[in-house]
Protein backbone atom coordinates (compact mmCIF):
# COMPACT_ATOMS: atom_id res chain seq x y z
CA UNK A 1 0.00 0.00 0.00
CA UNK A 2 3.10 2.48 0.73
CA UNK A 3 4.52 1.63 -2.49
CA UNK A 4 1.76 1.98 -4.57
CA UNK A 5 0.94 6.03 -2.45
CA UNK A 6 4.24 6.43 -3.01
CA UNK A 7 4.06 5.80 -6.78
CA UNK A 8 0.36 7.39 -7.01
CA UNK A 9 2.23 10.72 -5.87
CA UNK A 10 5.07 9.96 -8.63
CA UNK A 11 2.49 10.01 -11.26
CA UNK A 12 0.66 12.85 -10.28
CA UNK A 13 3.32 15.26 -10.43
CA UNK A 14 4.57 13.72 -13.80
CA UNK A 15 1.11 14.25 -15.23
CA UNK A 16 1.07 17.68 -14.31
CA UNK A 17 4.48 18.17 -15.88
CA UNK A 18 2.77 16.29 -19.05
CA UNK A 19 5.27 13.48 -19.84
CA UNK A 20 2.44 11.08 -18.82
CA UNK A 21 1.47 8.36 -21.34
CA UNK A 22 -0.89 6.15 -21.03
CA UNK A 23 0.39 3.23 -23.41
CA UNK A 24 0.46 -0.19 -21.98
CA UNK A 25 4.13 -0.97 -23.58
CA UNK A 26 7.35 0.52 -24.46
CA UNK A 27 5.89 1.05 -27.77
CA UNK A 28 8.30 2.63 -30.06
CA UNK A 29 10.63 3.91 -27.35
CA UNK A 30 14.14 2.74 -27.77
CA UNK A 31 14.58 -0.63 -26.30
CA UNK A 32 18.07 -3.15 -26.20
CA UNK A 33 15.99 -6.24 -26.74
CA UNK A 34 15.52 -4.81 -30.25
CA UNK A 35 19.11 -4.06 -30.88
CA UNK A 36 22.13 -6.68 -32.36
CA UNK A 37 24.11 -5.90 -28.76
CA UNK A 38 26.17 -9.05 -29.07
CA UNK A 39 27.84 -8.58 -25.47
CA UNK A 40 29.57 -11.41 -23.66
CA UNK A 41 31.14 -11.61 -20.22
CA UNK A 42 34.14 -13.78 -21.66
CA UNK A 43 35.45 -14.17 -25.40
CA UNK A 44 35.59 -17.93 -24.79
CA UNK A 45 31.64 -17.98 -24.08
CA UNK A 46 30.74 -16.51 -27.44
CA UNK A 47 28.74 -19.50 -29.69
CA UNK A 48 31.43 -22.19 -30.74
CA UNK A 49 34.12 -20.24 -29.18
CA UNK A 50 34.43 -18.14 -32.17
CA UNK A 51 37.25 -20.25 -32.92
CA UNK A 52 39.34 -17.63 -34.99
CA UNK A 53 38.68 -14.80 -32.50
CA UNK A 54 40.80 -17.20 -29.91
CA UNK A 55 43.67 -17.65 -32.31
CA UNK A 56 43.98 -13.88 -32.24
CA UNK A 57 46.15 -12.97 -29.62
CA UNK A 58 43.89 -10.24 -27.95
CA UNK A 59 46.31 -8.28 -25.71
CA UNK A 60 45.16 -4.48 -25.83
CA UNK A 61 42.21 -3.82 -23.61
CA UNK A 62 40.55 -1.92 -26.40
CA UNK A 63 39.94 -4.45 -28.42
CA UNK A 64 39.44 -6.81 -25.88
CA UNK A 65 36.58 -4.67 -24.51
CA UNK A 66 35.15 -3.82 -28.31
CA UNK A 67 34.79 -7.45 -28.71
CA UNK A 68 33.04 -8.09 -24.98
CA UNK A 69 30.90 -5.22 -25.48
CA UNK A 70 29.42 -6.10 -28.51
CA UNK A 71 31.01 -3.40 -31.00
CA UNK A 72 32.78 -5.45 -33.48
CA UNK A 73 33.34 -8.56 -34.82
CA UNK A 74 35.96 -9.85 -36.94
CA UNK A 75 36.13 -10.77 -41.09
CA UNK A 76 39.45 -11.36 -41.04
CA UNK A 77 42.57 -10.87 -40.01
CA UNK A 78 42.92 -6.92 -39.76
CA UNK A 79 39.63 -6.34 -40.91
CA UNK A 80 36.32 -6.40 -38.90
CA UNK A 81 32.96 -5.67 -38.80
CA UNK A 82 31.22 -2.70 -36.84
CA UNK A 83 28.09 -3.46 -34.62
CA UNK A 84 25.11 -0.86 -34.31
CA UNK A 85 26.56 0.86 -31.44
CA UNK A 86 30.08 1.21 -32.76
CA UNK A 87 28.33 2.82 -35.72
CA UNK A 88 26.52 5.32 -33.94
CA UNK A 89 29.39 6.27 -31.94
CA UNK A 90 31.71 6.52 -35.46
CA UNK A 91 28.83 8.66 -36.40
CA UNK A 92 29.01 10.92 -33.51
CA UNK A 93 32.73 11.33 -34.83
CA UNK A 94 31.69 12.09 -38.07
CA UNK A 95 29.11 14.54 -37.14
CA UNK A 96 31.89 16.52 -34.99
CA UNK A 97 34.00 16.00 -37.80
CA UNK A 98 31.46 17.59 -40.35
CA UNK A 99 30.18 20.62 -37.89
CA UNK A 100 34.19 22.07 -38.00
CA UNK A 101 35.00 21.66 -41.48
CA UNK A 102 31.86 23.15 -42.87
CA UNK A 103 33.36 25.69 -40.61
CA UNK A 104 36.16 26.74 -42.72
CA UNK A 105 34.61 26.11 -45.39
CA UNK A 106 35.80 22.72 -46.54
CA UNK A 107 33.18 20.77 -49.09
CA UNK A 108 33.10 17.17 -48.50
CA UNK A 109 32.93 14.87 -51.32
CA UNK A 110 33.50 10.65 -51.74
CA UNK A 111 36.61 9.36 -54.13
CA UNK A 112 37.37 6.10 -55.52
CA UNK A 113 38.62 3.08 -52.99
CA UNK A 114 39.93 1.78 -56.65
CA UNK A 115 42.65 3.13 -58.06
CA UNK A 116 44.81 3.71 -61.32
CA UNK A 117 48.58 2.90 -60.77
CA UNK A 118 49.27 5.73 -63.32
CA UNK A 119 49.04 8.83 -61.30
CA UNK A 120 51.04 6.87 -58.55
CA UNK A 121 54.01 6.13 -60.78
CA UNK A 122 54.05 9.33 -61.60
CA UNK A 123 55.06 10.81 -58.41
CA UNK A 124 57.09 7.80 -57.73
CA UNK A 125 55.00 6.12 -54.56
CA UNK A 126 53.64 3.19 -56.76
CA UNK A 127 57.11 1.46 -56.07
CA UNK A 128 58.13 3.44 -52.89
CA UNK A 129 54.73 2.31 -51.21
CA UNK A 130 55.89 -1.15 -50.93
CA UNK A 131 54.09 -4.56 -49.88
CA UNK A 132 52.31 -2.45 -47.74
CA UNK A 133 49.75 -1.11 -50.87
CA UNK A 134 47.25 -3.97 -52.35
CA UNK A 135 47.64 -4.20 -55.71
CA UNK A 136 45.33 -6.29 -58.35
CA UNK A 137 45.16 -6.00 -62.11
CA UNK A 138 41.73 -6.10 -64.18
CA UNK A 139 40.52 -8.62 -66.66
CA UNK A 140 42.60 -6.53 -69.43
CA UNK A 141 46.11 -6.35 -66.99
CA UNK A 142 45.61 -2.51 -65.91
CA UNK A 143 47.55 -1.97 -62.85
CA UNK A 144 45.24 -0.68 -59.57
CA UNK A 145 45.54 -0.69 -56.07
CA UNK A 146 42.78 -0.33 -52.79
CA UNK A 147 43.47 3.57 -51.70
CA UNK A 148 45.72 3.75 -48.90
CA UNK A 149 45.47 7.40 -49.31
CA UNK A 150 44.70 9.52 -51.54
CA UNK A 151 46.96 12.30 -52.47
CA UNK A 152 47.34 11.22 -56.04
CA UNK A 153 43.74 11.11 -56.88
CA UNK A 154 42.60 14.34 -55.39
CA UNK A 155 45.30 16.48 -57.10
CA UNK A 156 45.04 14.88 -60.22
CA UNK A 157 41.18 15.28 -60.13
CA UNK A 158 41.62 19.08 -59.02
CA UNK A 159 44.70 19.10 -61.48
CA UNK A 160 41.82 18.64 -64.38
CA UNK A 161 39.23 21.37 -63.07
CA UNK A 162 40.94 24.39 -61.76
CA UNK A 163 42.16 26.72 -64.68
CA UNK A 164 42.82 30.68 -62.75
CA UNK A 165 43.89 31.78 -59.08
CA UNK A 166 40.24 32.68 -59.09
CA UNK A 167 39.14 29.27 -57.98
CA UNK A 168 41.55 28.92 -55.52
CA UNK A 169 41.76 28.55 -52.47
CA UNK A 170 39.78 25.29 -52.43
CA UNK A 171 39.01 22.87 -49.45
CA UNK A 172 38.03 19.51 -50.09
CA UNK A 173 37.40 16.44 -47.77
CA UNK A 174 36.11 12.90 -47.51
CA UNK A 175 35.29 9.87 -44.87
CA UNK A 176 35.74 6.40 -46.37
CA UNK A 177 37.42 3.41 -45.95
CA UNK A 178 41.29 2.92 -46.07
CA UNK A 179 43.37 -0.36 -47.15
CA UNK A 180 47.16 -0.90 -45.86
CA UNK A 181 48.62 -4.47 -46.17
CA UNK A 182 49.89 -4.70 -42.58
CA UNK A 183 52.43 -7.37 -42.13
CA UNK A 184 51.18 -8.01 -38.63
CA UNK A 185 47.67 -6.68 -37.96
CA UNK A 186 47.22 -6.36 -34.10
CA UNK A 187 45.18 -4.36 -31.16
CA UNK A 188 42.03 -4.85 -33.39
CA UNK A 189 40.97 -1.30 -34.73
CA UNK A 190 44.10 0.05 -33.82
CA UNK A 191 46.34 -1.17 -36.46
CA UNK A 192 44.18 -2.81 -39.06
CA UNK A 193 44.40 -3.42 -42.79
CA UNK A 194 40.91 -1.67 -43.72
CA UNK A 195 39.63 1.59 -41.78
CA UNK A 196 38.15 4.42 -42.03
CA UNK A 197 39.79 7.77 -42.58
CA UNK A 198 39.00 11.46 -42.80
CA UNK A 199 41.13 13.08 -45.07
CA UNK A 200 40.91 17.31 -45.92
CA UNK A 201 42.96 18.39 -48.86
CA UNK A 202 43.39 22.06 -49.58
CA UNK A 203 44.84 24.01 -52.39
CA UNK A 204 46.77 27.24 -52.65
CA UNK A 205 47.90 29.76 -54.80
CA UNK A 206 51.31 30.94 -52.18
CA UNK A 207 53.19 29.30 -49.60
CA UNK A 208 51.96 31.82 -46.96
CA UNK A 209 48.51 30.99 -48.06
CA UNK A 210 49.13 27.40 -47.24
CA UNK A 211 50.32 28.37 -44.43
CA UNK A 212 47.60 30.10 -43.22
CA UNK A 213 45.37 27.67 -44.10
CA UNK A 214 47.38 25.17 -42.25
CA UNK A 215 46.71 27.08 -38.81
CA UNK A 216 43.27 27.12 -39.91
CA UNK A 217 42.94 23.75 -40.24
CA UNK A 218 45.13 23.03 -36.87
CA UNK A 219 42.20 25.37 -34.80
CA UNK A 220 40.02 23.29 -36.45
CA UNK A 221 41.39 19.77 -35.27
CA UNK A 222 42.19 21.42 -31.80
CA UNK A 223 38.37 21.97 -32.00
CA UNK A 224 37.44 18.72 -33.12
CA UNK A 225 39.53 16.32 -29.82
CA UNK A 226 38.26 19.09 -27.22
CA UNK A 227 34.45 18.47 -28.58
CA UNK A 228 35.34 14.44 -28.51
CA UNK A 229 36.49 15.15 -24.86
CA UNK A 230 39.15 12.88 -24.51
CA UNK A 231 42.95 14.58 -23.62
CA UNK A 232 45.39 14.78 -26.62
CA UNK A 233 48.84 15.96 -27.20
CA UNK A 234 49.96 18.03 -30.59
CA UNK A 235 53.34 16.82 -31.14
CA UNK A 236 55.78 18.11 -34.12
CA UNK A 237 56.46 15.29 -36.98
CA UNK A 238 58.09 14.25 -39.58
CA UNK A 239 56.05 14.35 -42.56
CA UNK A 240 57.58 10.92 -43.76
CA UNK A 241 56.19 9.17 -46.85
CA UNK A 242 53.75 11.69 -47.52
CA UNK A 243 56.14 14.34 -47.62
CA UNK A 244 55.76 17.81 -47.27
CA UNK A 245 57.45 20.71 -45.03
CA UNK A 246 55.77 20.95 -41.85
CA UNK A 247 53.40 18.31 -40.07
CA UNK A 248 52.30 17.84 -36.62
CA UNK A 249 50.57 14.27 -35.05
CA UNK A 250 47.67 14.33 -32.53
CA UNK A 251 47.68 11.84 -29.68
CA UNK A 252 45.77 9.99 -27.41
CA UNK A 253 48.46 9.00 -24.43
CA UNK A 254 48.39 5.16 -24.11
CA UNK A 255 50.82 2.42 -23.08
CA UNK A 256 49.63 0.50 -25.96
CA UNK A 257 50.47 3.14 -28.58
CA UNK A 258 53.41 2.72 -30.92
CA UNK A 259 54.51 6.55 -31.33
CA UNK A 260 56.76 7.68 -28.13
CA UNK A 261 55.94 11.45 -27.61
CA UNK A 262 58.81 13.30 -25.70
CA UNK A 263 57.39 16.41 -23.53
CA UNK A 264 58.74 19.29 -21.60
CA UNK A 265 56.71 19.49 -18.49
CA UNK A 266 58.07 22.63 -17.91
CA UNK A 267 57.08 24.51 -21.18
CA UNK A 268 54.70 22.14 -23.30
CA UNK A 269 57.15 20.86 -25.74
CA UNK A 270 56.23 17.91 -27.63
CA UNK A 271 57.50 16.00 -30.34
CA UNK A 272 57.03 12.83 -31.64
CA UNK A 273 60.73 11.19 -30.81
CA UNK A 274 61.48 11.21 -35.01
CA UNK A 275 61.55 14.76 -34.87
CA UNK A 276 62.15 15.95 -31.35
CA UNK A 277 65.71 17.25 -30.64
CA UNK A 278 66.85 17.23 -27.26
CA UNK A 279 70.16 18.43 -25.11
CA UNK A 280 72.32 15.97 -23.95
CA UNK A 281 73.12 15.34 -20.25
CA UNK A 282 76.24 15.53 -19.10
CA UNK A 283 75.94 11.63 -17.53
CA UNK A 284 75.45 10.37 -21.12
CA UNK A 285 78.04 12.68 -22.74
CA UNK A 286 80.66 11.59 -19.93
CA UNK A 287 79.38 7.42 -21.70
CA UNK A 288 82.15 8.03 -24.41
CA UNK A 289 85.13 8.89 -22.13
CA UNK A 290 84.93 5.16 -20.57
CA UNK A 291 85.93 3.68 -24.02
CA UNK A 292 82.55 2.44 -24.69
CA UNK A 293 82.16 1.45 -28.40
CA UNK A 294 80.41 4.15 -30.93
CA UNK A 295 77.02 2.43 -32.79
CA UNK A 296 77.80 2.64 -36.73
CA UNK A 297 75.04 2.62 -39.55
CA UNK A 298 75.81 2.35 -43.16
CA UNK A 299 73.82 2.76 -46.42
CA UNK A 300 74.12 4.01 -49.78
CA UNK A 301 72.42 7.07 -51.54
CA UNK A 302 70.64 7.63 -54.60
CA UNK A 303 73.66 9.15 -56.13
CA UNK A 304 75.59 6.46 -54.74
CA UNK A 305 78.01 7.62 -52.09
CA UNK A 306 78.68 5.32 -49.38
CA UNK A 307 76.87 7.15 -45.90
CA UNK A 308 78.64 5.96 -42.84
CA UNK A 309 77.09 7.40 -39.55
CA UNK A 310 78.41 6.84 -35.73
CA UNK A 311 76.50 8.03 -32.67
CA UNK A 312 76.91 7.23 -29.20
CA UNK A 313 77.08 3.84 -27.78
CA UNK A 314 73.33 3.03 -27.33
CA UNK A 315 71.73 6.04 -29.32
CA UNK A 316 69.61 5.13 -32.46
CA UNK A 317 69.97 6.81 -35.96
CA UNK A 318 67.10 9.10 -36.94
CA UNK A 319 66.99 8.28 -40.64
CA UNK A 320 64.83 11.78 -41.22
CA UNK A 321 67.43 13.84 -39.43
CA UNK A 322 69.65 12.45 -41.48
CA UNK A 323 67.87 13.23 -44.95
CA UNK A 324 67.58 16.78 -43.01
CA UNK A 325 71.36 16.97 -42.80
CA UNK A 326 72.57 17.47 -46.43
CA UNK A 327 70.47 18.65 -49.68
CA UNK A 328 73.20 17.22 -51.76
CA UNK A 329 72.34 14.23 -51.14
CA UNK A 330 68.99 11.94 -51.99
CA UNK A 331 67.81 9.92 -49.35
CA UNK A 332 64.69 8.67 -50.46
CA UNK A 333 65.17 4.73 -50.96
CA UNK A 334 68.51 4.68 -48.26
CA UNK A 335 68.91 1.63 -47.18
CA UNK A 336 70.27 1.49 -43.78
CA UNK A 337 72.33 -1.53 -42.36
CA UNK A 338 74.63 -2.62 -39.49
CA UNK A 339 77.09 -4.31 -41.46
CA UNK A 340 79.63 -2.62 -43.75
CA UNK A 341 80.28 -5.59 -45.85
CA UNK A 342 77.05 -6.40 -46.81
CA UNK A 343 76.75 -2.63 -48.23
CA UNK A 344 79.77 -3.09 -50.04
CA UNK A 345 79.24 -6.54 -51.10
CA UNK A 346 76.51 -5.49 -53.18
CA UNK A 347 76.69 -1.38 -53.84
CA UNK A 348 79.35 0.61 -55.36
CA UNK A 349 80.10 4.12 -54.32
CA UNK A 350 81.40 7.07 -55.43
CA UNK A 351 82.06 9.23 -52.29
CA UNK A 352 81.81 9.14 -48.63
CA UNK A 353 79.66 11.27 -46.56
CA UNK A 354 80.63 10.81 -42.66
CA UNK A 355 78.10 12.01 -39.91
CA UNK A 356 79.31 12.72 -37.05
CA UNK A 357 76.05 12.61 -34.37
CA UNK A 358 76.62 14.86 -31.24
CA UNK A 359 76.35 11.88 -28.67
CA UNK A 360 79.57 11.14 -30.20
CA UNK A 361 82.25 12.94 -28.39
CA UNK A 362 85.74 12.73 -30.92
CA UNK A 363 86.46 16.34 -30.59
CA UNK A 364 88.22 16.21 -33.84
CA UNK A 365 90.67 18.89 -35.07
CA UNK A 366 91.75 16.75 -38.77
CA UNK A 367 91.05 13.57 -40.99
CA UNK A 368 93.99 11.56 -39.30
CA UNK A 369 93.12 12.03 -35.48
CA UNK A 370 89.48 10.44 -36.74
CA UNK A 371 90.99 7.71 -38.24
CA UNK A 372 93.48 7.24 -35.54
CA UNK A 373 90.60 6.36 -33.05
CA UNK A 374 91.03 2.83 -31.49
CA UNK A 375 86.94 2.06 -30.93
CA UNK A 376 86.94 2.17 -35.01
CA UNK A 377 86.73 -1.00 -36.37
CA UNK A 378 89.24 -2.27 -38.73
CA UNK A 379 86.93 -2.96 -41.62
CA UNK A 380 85.80 0.34 -41.55
CA UNK A 381 89.34 2.08 -41.04
CA UNK A 382 90.24 0.17 -44.00
CA UNK A 383 87.50 1.92 -46.09
CA UNK A 384 88.14 5.19 -44.80
CA UNK A 385 91.77 5.22 -45.45
CA UNK A 386 91.56 3.85 -48.68
CA UNK A 387 89.02 6.75 -49.86
CA UNK A 388 90.41 9.48 -47.57
CA UNK A 389 90.16 12.28 -51.50
CA UNK A 390 86.22 11.29 -51.35
CA UNK A 391 85.41 12.01 -47.61
CA UNK A 392 82.99 14.60 -46.41
CA UNK A 393 82.33 14.32 -42.60
CA UNK A 394 79.04 16.35 -41.28
CA UNK A 395 78.42 17.12 -37.63
CA UNK A 396 74.90 17.46 -35.75
CA UNK A 397 72.03 16.08 -34.69
CA UNK A 398 71.02 12.47 -36.35
CA UNK A 399 69.81 10.30 -33.38
CA UNK A 400 66.51 9.83 -31.85
CA UNK A 401 65.82 11.84 -28.75
CA UNK A 402 65.29 9.75 -25.38
CA UNK A 403 63.52 11.04 -22.25
CA UNK A 404 66.25 12.77 -20.11
CA UNK A 405 67.06 14.92 -22.75
CA UNK A 406 67.23 18.11 -21.83
CA UNK A 407 64.00 20.60 -23.62
CA UNK A 408 65.49 22.23 -26.77
CA UNK A 409 63.50 25.09 -25.56
CA UNK A 410 63.86 25.97 -21.84
CA UNK A 411 66.79 24.28 -20.90
CA UNK A 412 70.16 26.50 -21.50
CA UNK A 413 72.51 24.11 -23.61
CA UNK A 414 75.37 26.48 -22.44
CA UNK A 415 75.34 25.20 -18.65
CA UNK A 416 74.44 21.90 -19.23
CA UNK A 417 75.38 20.57 -15.53
CA UNK A 418 73.41 23.12 -13.83
CA UNK A 419 70.05 22.02 -12.59
CA UNK A 420 68.78 25.08 -12.71
CA UNK A 421 68.68 25.26 -16.17
CA UNK A 422 68.36 21.41 -17.54
CA UNK A 423 64.33 20.53 -17.83
CA UNK A 424 64.18 16.54 -18.73
CA UNK A 425 62.07 15.70 -21.68
CA UNK A 426 59.66 12.63 -20.47
CA UNK A 427 58.10 9.61 -22.80
CA UNK A 428 54.88 8.85 -23.21
CA UNK A 429 53.53 6.27 -25.25
CA UNK A 430 50.46 7.49 -27.47
CA UNK A 431 48.26 6.36 -30.54
CA UNK A 432 48.43 8.92 -33.08
CA UNK A 433 44.50 9.65 -34.21
CA UNK A 434 45.17 12.91 -36.47
CA UNK A 435 47.92 14.45 -38.65
CA UNK A 436 48.30 17.57 -40.69
CA UNK A 437 51.08 18.14 -43.59
CA UNK A 438 52.28 21.24 -45.55
CA UNK A 439 52.82 19.59 -48.23
CA UNK A 440 53.81 22.25 -51.13
CA UNK A 441 54.28 21.20 -54.23
CA UNK A 442 55.21 17.52 -53.73
CA UNK A 443 52.59 16.51 -55.78
CA UNK A 444 51.22 19.23 -57.90
CA UNK A 445 54.22 19.62 -59.75
CA UNK A 446 54.42 15.83 -61.05
CA UNK A 447 50.95 15.65 -61.71
CA UNK A 448 50.57 18.91 -63.12
CA UNK A 449 47.95 20.66 -61.11
CA UNK A 450 48.43 24.37 -62.11
CA UNK A 451 46.68 27.80 -62.41
CA UNK A 452 47.03 30.71 -64.06
CA UNK A 453 48.48 33.68 -61.44
CA UNK A 454 46.62 36.74 -61.20
CA UNK A 455 50.23 38.84 -62.24
CA UNK A 456 51.63 36.21 -64.64
CA UNK A 457 55.64 37.44 -64.97
CA UNK A 458 55.59 35.59 -68.31
CA UNK A 459 52.82 35.44 -70.96
CA UNK A 460 51.21 32.05 -70.49
CA UNK A 461 52.83 31.27 -66.88
CA UNK A 462 51.33 28.55 -64.53
CA UNK A 463 51.92 27.77 -61.40
CA UNK A 464 52.21 24.83 -59.20
CA UNK A 465 48.75 24.34 -56.68
CA UNK A 466 50.21 24.82 -53.00
CA UNK A 467 48.61 21.63 -51.19
CA UNK A 468 47.85 20.54 -47.81
CA UNK A 469 46.50 17.28 -46.70
CA UNK A 470 44.73 16.98 -42.50
CA UNK A 471 43.93 13.41 -41.62
CA UNK A 472 41.76 11.82 -38.71
CA UNK A 473 41.39 8.05 -38.52
CA UNK A 474 38.12 7.84 -37.50
CA UNK A 475 37.73 3.94 -37.00
CA UNK A 476 41.27 4.09 -34.95
CA UNK A 477 40.01 6.78 -32.63
CA UNK A 478 37.28 5.11 -31.35
CA UNK A 479 39.93 2.68 -30.22
CA UNK A 480 41.57 5.03 -29.11
CA UNK A 481 39.09 6.40 -26.89
CA UNK A 482 38.65 3.08 -25.41
CA UNK A 483 42.46 2.58 -24.65
CA UNK A 484 42.48 5.46 -22.72
CA UNK A 485 39.29 5.43 -20.92
CA UNK A 486 38.43 2.47 -19.21
CA UNK A 487 38.02 0.59 -15.84
CA UNK A 488 38.35 -3.04 -14.48
CA UNK A 489 34.65 -2.50 -15.37
CA UNK A 490 34.30 -1.75 -18.95
CA UNK A 491 34.25 1.20 -21.26
CA UNK A 492 34.01 5.05 -20.15
CA UNK A 493 32.60 6.59 -22.99
CA UNK A 494 32.52 10.50 -23.26
CA UNK A 495 29.25 11.73 -23.64
CA UNK A 496 29.82 13.24 -26.92
CA UNK A 497 30.19 10.12 -28.25
CA UNK A 498 28.81 7.76 -26.37
CA UNK A 499 26.55 5.38 -28.13
CA UNK A 500 23.90 6.15 -26.08
CA UNK A 501 23.64 8.52 -23.02
CA UNK A 502 21.27 6.99 -20.83
CA UNK A 503 20.28 3.37 -20.14
CA UNK A 504 17.12 3.11 -18.01
CA UNK A 505 17.31 -0.51 -16.32
CA UNK A 506 13.90 -1.68 -14.95
CA UNK A 507 14.16 -4.47 -12.13
CA UNK A 508 10.96 -6.29 -13.86
CA UNK A 509 7.86 -6.46 -15.75
CA UNK A 510 5.09 -5.15 -12.82
CA UNK A 511 3.03 -2.64 -14.30
CA UNK A 512 4.04 0.18 -11.90
CA UNK A 513 7.49 -0.37 -13.28
CA UNK A 514 6.95 -0.47 -17.05
CA UNK A 515 4.81 3.20 -16.43
CA UNK A 516 7.43 4.28 -14.84
CA UNK A 517 9.77 3.02 -17.28
CA UNK A 518 8.28 4.88 -19.74
CA UNK A 519 7.75 7.88 -18.26
CA UNK A 520 11.21 8.35 -17.09
CA UNK A 521 11.72 7.69 -20.85
CA UNK A 522 9.81 10.50 -21.98
CA UNK A 523 10.66 12.93 -19.37
CA UNK A 524 14.32 12.45 -20.37
CA UNK A 525 14.00 13.15 -24.04
CA UNK A 526 11.54 15.50 -23.70
CA UNK A 527 13.60 18.41 -20.68
CA UNK A 528 16.68 18.34 -23.14
CA UNK A 529 17.33 17.74 -27.08
CA UNK A 530 20.16 16.62 -26.30
CA UNK A 531 18.75 13.09 -24.82
CA UNK A 532 16.44 12.53 -27.69
CA UNK A 533 16.97 9.69 -29.48
CA UNK A 534 19.99 8.92 -26.47
CA UNK A 535 17.38 6.95 -24.25
CA UNK A 536 17.93 3.31 -24.14
CA UNK A 537 15.35 0.99 -22.33
CA UNK A 538 17.37 -2.63 -21.41
CA UNK A 539 13.78 -4.04 -20.60
CA UNK A 540 15.43 -7.90 -21.33
CA UNK A 541 13.85 -8.66 -17.82
CA UNK A 542 14.70 -12.28 -18.46
CA UNK A 543 17.92 -11.40 -17.40
CA UNK A 544 18.57 -10.43 -13.82
CA UNK A 545 19.25 -6.79 -12.58
CA UNK A 546 22.62 -7.23 -11.68
CA UNK A 547 23.53 -8.78 -14.71
CA UNK A 548 22.31 -6.26 -16.35
CA UNK A 549 23.84 -3.15 -14.43
CA UNK A 550 26.78 -5.00 -15.39
CA UNK A 551 26.26 -5.25 -18.83
CA UNK A 552 25.71 -1.23 -19.00
CA UNK A 553 28.83 -0.64 -17.41
CA UNK A 554 30.90 -3.19 -20.05
CA UNK A 555 29.06 -0.68 -22.92
CA UNK A 556 30.02 1.99 -21.00
CA UNK A 557 26.56 4.70 -21.11
CA UNK A 558 27.41 7.40 -19.58
CA UNK A 559 24.15 7.39 -17.29
CA UNK A 560 22.52 4.59 -15.66
CA UNK A 561 19.15 4.47 -14.22
CA UNK A 562 17.69 1.59 -12.46
CA UNK A 563 13.64 1.58 -11.55
CA UNK A 564 13.54 -1.29 -8.89
CA UNK A 565 12.91 -1.59 -5.26
CA UNK A 566 13.71 1.39 -3.68
CA UNK A 567 11.14 3.18 -6.64
CA UNK A 568 8.76 1.00 -5.26
CA UNK A 569 9.60 1.70 -1.35
CA UNK A 570 10.43 5.66 -2.04
CA UNK A 571 9.31 7.00 -5.23
CA UNK A 572 13.05 7.56 -6.25
CA UNK A 573 15.45 6.39 -9.41
CA UNK A 574 18.71 4.83 -8.61
CA UNK A 575 20.87 6.94 -11.06
CA UNK A 576 24.53 6.06 -11.79
CA UNK A 577 27.22 8.15 -13.37
CA UNK A 578 29.59 5.63 -15.48
CA UNK A 579 32.65 8.03 -15.35
CA UNK A 580 33.23 8.47 -11.50
CA UNK A 581 30.49 5.71 -10.05
CA UNK A 582 28.81 8.11 -8.24
CA UNK A 583 25.57 7.20 -7.12
CA UNK A 584 22.21 9.57 -6.82
CA UNK A 585 18.74 8.76 -5.42
CA UNK A 586 16.50 11.13 -6.87
CA UNK A 587 13.50 11.89 -7.34
CA UNK A 588 11.62 12.64 -10.89
CA UNK A 589 11.49 16.16 -10.40
CA UNK A 590 15.14 16.29 -9.31
CA UNK A 591 16.36 14.44 -12.14
CA UNK A 592 16.05 17.67 -14.96
CA UNK A 593 18.60 19.30 -12.49
CA UNK A 594 21.42 16.90 -12.61
CA UNK A 595 21.68 17.02 -15.78
CA UNK A 596 21.38 20.60 -16.66
CA UNK A 597 24.71 20.72 -14.82
CA UNK A 598 26.17 17.63 -16.38
CA UNK A 599 24.89 17.29 -20.12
Amino acid sequence: MLSFCFFKQSAQLIVRKRYFTSAQSYSNRTCLSKIFLPTTKNISNTKNKQKHEQEENIICESHRLMFRAGLIRRSSSGIYSLLPLALRSLNKIEKIIDLEMTNINAQKISLSILLSSNAWKRTGRWNSAGSELFRLKDRKESEFCLAPTHEEEITQLVGHEVISYRQLPLRLYQIGRKYRDEMRPRYGLLRGREFIMKDLYTFDTSEEAALKTYEEVLIAYRNIFDKIGIPFVIADADSGNIGGTKSHEFHFLSQVGEDLVLMCPHCGYSANEERAHGLIPSTKQAENEINQKPTFNFGISENNRLIISILGFGHVLNIFKLKAANSENSFETIQIGKDIKDILNNNSYNGIDIYVDNTFQTNLTDLESFLSNPLFDENISKVIQSNKHLIRIHHGDFHNASPGDGCPICSTSSIPNSTNNFYPLTGHHAIEVGHTFLLGTKYSEPLKATFAPETPQNMGELKPIQMGCYGIGISRMLAAIIESSHDDYGIIWPSSVAPYKVCIIPNSDEPIIQQATRNLFDLLTSMDHELNGEVLIDDRTNLSLGYRIKDSELVGYPWMMVLGKRFLDSGRVEIHERRTRKKFDLKFDEIEKIFNVNT
